[in-house]
């Protein structure tokens, strides 16, 4: 019996590949902690050139270089000297800090060739992490994937299982997805081979859920979820999404989470806020890709839904055939968690009791991310090196003084925050905020009268940070002023809201607005009118000065329809069930013949209406935002194909007691598979047997008669029917007689 069977399909999301770089090796011999004849000097605001070069010959300092950005100078002491001259430049009034130059070294670092290729796991401090744990080989990981190459050398004795859940005939890696996975989440570290894998360690459990195209059934991913989950994993990784919503996949994902396996998954590469599924998932960590400079990348998607950002662009792994290469995609950061997991599994107890660990690890993979700033990436981006910390996150606190820039003198009433709390200075200037939770936080000091300053400042388990913020008094307020126009035409745009942040105001009738009394700085400054998508522009505003800032707004562009009907060209009769596609959207008349294609973007389409018995016809139709086209379709039934065929052969086969007949069908084209036979056996005994059957590849059916009778047989046939074809009796064999054991 042939079964159709409809699959709703999981795409793997997007990657793509980039050339491989070579990196010089690290020097052999040690270094020292500091250089011995070079500081780093950095005055304080308002210090005039001459000022800076006479502290410089009055301290037998020469300045090689100046740092961009930060104002720092490389200064050049006798040598021996650096310590003493560091600490002579600090106890001049002029200068902000000055420190030796100190020199760095690899921590922990492994020895694999390309691991200094990997920036993914510099970023989150892996060797630190290593440091601390490298896992366990009783931790497994299942990646839920496209399957991974059995023989690659940094994989092949890392994988413990082999399971294939797809319609693929092999467990191993066709598509070139799942193997560069892999390798991000435990390839076969300090083996002096390739790359290194987070997990270290930790083994990999290949369930092949996506086939050699990359895609798969919901049904096969719960599967191998759920199989996963049955035979030992700690975690399951799952590089994959899909948006559509199921019960059955929440349910696979929430059945893993009660047998103690933590469940990550990729957030999706569509750049917006859209779920992806299984991601979005309560009892699933969903993963947002971070690039090389910790920014979001640009096509990662965010979102109130996501839980931590991961390295994602650009990153270095093992491919399929036993190469190396580069792939980008919250597939490639999802592994980078799974990774983490599992080293975090080997530090953490089971604090509540509850028997299992996975909620334990997964709290201390979110609480001991690094902020760094970027919204829509849940509690930001990992950090391995704090998860897998041996102690329990203590909270720890902030301190420091804020002063006048110009002077050095005090400055009470200063407000200090952390973004959460805040705490005032006092007569001396100094402030304490207590009890914060360890991270990176942008600290902003603050006080009527001096402009605001703002510290990035890291948060240790335990600790206290000191951050001392020098004020520079607000001189003069500038502006910032400009115009708001239509993209399209150019026109100007009436009432459209400008924003620094602060303070709104609305475009006149010219589309000109002005917003004034804006403190020295540099604003995010955001233009926003109904129907028009948000624009938003970097603005620095110097004192007394007027910045300009011209927004060009895009029209939001509404969705659009296509409808009408699928009739017989013959007699215009509605066809029902017939297929209507715009190449991305499909959808089937109803019971009238009509049909709706809804949330059609604006554009010109090409849409096909197509129907099993009829010929295809395609139309051009154009879609207006907001607005239903009507295309109406008559399809011309096929003309009916028919060829001849006959029954070229029957033969008789004895085998025991058994008898067989096997009758060969052809027609003009060749051997005809398909066809359908029926025939009567009538033995000279009187009795007689009925049978049927379809011919197979080669044109053959055979019919078995068991213990028959010894006599002279009759076979003749009775019918014989095949789409397309007629028989034709005046050709072949239409009976013919045998004789059994006379």
């Amino acid at each position: 019996m042939r079964k159709t069977i409809v699959l709703l399909a999981i795409a793997i999301l997007l990657i793509s590949s980039f050339p491989t770089i070579v990196f010089a090796a690290p020097p052999d011999n040690p270094v020292s902690d500091s250089s011995s004849q070079q500081i780093l000097v950095k005055f304080k605001p308002g210090t005039s050139l001459p000022e800076a070069a006479e502290i410089h010959r009055k301290l037998g300092g020469q300045v090689k270089e100046t740092i961009p950005g930060i104002g720092v100078q490389l200064v050049t002491v006798p040598n021996g000297q650096a310590m003493a001259k560091a600490k002579a430049y600090s106890s001049n009034t002029k200068v902000a800090y000055a420190e030796p130059d100190f020199v760095a070294e690899a921590v922990g670092s492994p020895d694999d060739p390309y691991f200094g290729l990997q920036w993914g796991l510099t970023k989150v401090e892996a060797s630190q992490a290593w440091e601390v744990t490298k896992g366990s080989g009783s931790i497994n990981i299942a990646i839920l994937d496209t399957g991974v190459d059995l023989d690659h050398p940094d994989l092949a004795n890392k994988l413990i299982s082999n399971i294939n859940f797809s319609n693929s005939a092999t467990t191993d890696d066709v598509y070139g997805h799942g193997t560069h996975v892999a390798g991000i989440a435990a390839a076969m570290t300090n083996n002096g081979v390739g790359v290194a894998g987070l997990g270290y360690t930790a083994t990999i459990m290949n369930v092949k859920v996506l086939s050699d195209a990359g895609a798969g059934a919901y049904s096969w991913i719960a599967s191998g979820i759920v199989w996963a989950a049955d035979n030992g994993a700690e975690i399951i990784n799952m590089s994959l999404g899909g948006s559509s919503n199921s019960s059955t996949l929440e349910d696979a994902i929430d059945y893993a989470w009660s047998k103690g396996v933590v469940v990550v998954a990729a957030a999706g590469n569509n750049g917006n806020t859209s779920p992806m599924y299984p991601a979005y998932y309560t009892n699933c960590i969903a993963v947002a890709a971070t690039d090389a400079n910790d920014a979001k990348a640009s096509w990662s998607n965010y979102g109130g839904w996501v839980d931590v950002a991961a390295p994602g662009a650009s990153i270095y792994s093992t491919l399929k055939d036993n190469g190396y290469g580069y792939k980008s995609g919250t597939s490639m950061a999802s592994p980078h968690v799974a990774g983490l997991a599992a080293l975090v599994f080997t530090t953490v107890s089971d604090a509540n009791g509850d028997g299992k660990l996975n909620d334990e690890v997964r709290s201390r993979i979110e609480t001991t991310c690094d902020d760094i700033g970027v919204s829509g990436i849940g509690h930001g981006r990992i950090n391995a090196a704090g998860a897998v910390g041996s102690v329990p996150v203590l909270p720890g606190g902030i301190t420091g003084s804020v002063t006048d820039a110009e002077d050095g003198s005090a400055i009470s009433g200063a407000a200090v925050t952390d973004g959460t709390r805040t705490a005032l200075t006092d007569a001396l200037g100094s402030y304490t905020i207590d009890n914060v939770p360890p991270g990176s936080y942008q600290v902003v000091a603050s006080k009527e009268g001096y402009q605001t300053s703002p510290l990035t400042v890291n948060v240790m388990s335990g600790t206290t940070v000191v951050a001392n913020f020098p004020l520079s008094q607000i001189i003069v307020p500038g502006s910032i002023t400009g115009s708001v126009t239509d993209a399209e035409g150019g026109s100007p745009i009436v009432g459209a809201a400008v924003s620094d942040g602060t303070r709104i105001v609305l475009t006149d009738a010219a589309g000109q607005y002005t917003i004034n009394d804006v403190s020295p700085g540099s604003y995010q400054v955001i233009a926003s009118k109904e129907g028009y998508q948000t624009s938003s522009l970097t603005v620095n505003v110097l004192s007394a000065t007027t910045a300009v800032a011209n927004f060009s707004l895009n029209q939001i562009i509404v969705p659009g329809s296509i409808t009408g009907s699928v009739t017989d060209a013959k007699d215009g009769s509605p066809i029902v069930g017939a297929a209507v596609s715009d190449g991305t959207r499909t959808t089937t008349t109803d019971a009238t013949g009509k049909y709706t294609i809804a949330s059609v973007p604006a554009g010109s389409y090409e849409v096909t209406a197509s129907k099993e018995g009829y010929q295809n016809l395609t139309s051009s139709v154009i879609v207006l935002s907001g607005a239903t086209s009507v295309l109406n379709f008559s399809l011309n039934q096929k003309s009916p194909v028919t060829d001849t065929m006959w029954v070229d052969s029957i033969c008789f086969v004895e085998k025991g007691k058994n008898l067989f007949i096997e009758v060969g069908v052809v027609a003009a084209s060749g051997v005809l598979s398909g066809a359908e036979l029926s025939l009567s056996l009538e033995c000279s005994n009187g009795e007689v047997w009925n049978f049927s059957g379809t011919t197979n590849t080669p044109g053959l059916v055979k019919f078995k008669l068991g213990k028959a009778p010894i006599g002279n047989y009759l076979t003749t046939v009775n019918s014989l029917t095949c789409s397309g074809f007629v028989w034709d009796m005046s050709k072949g064999i239409t009976s013919t007689s045998y004789a059994l054991g006379l």
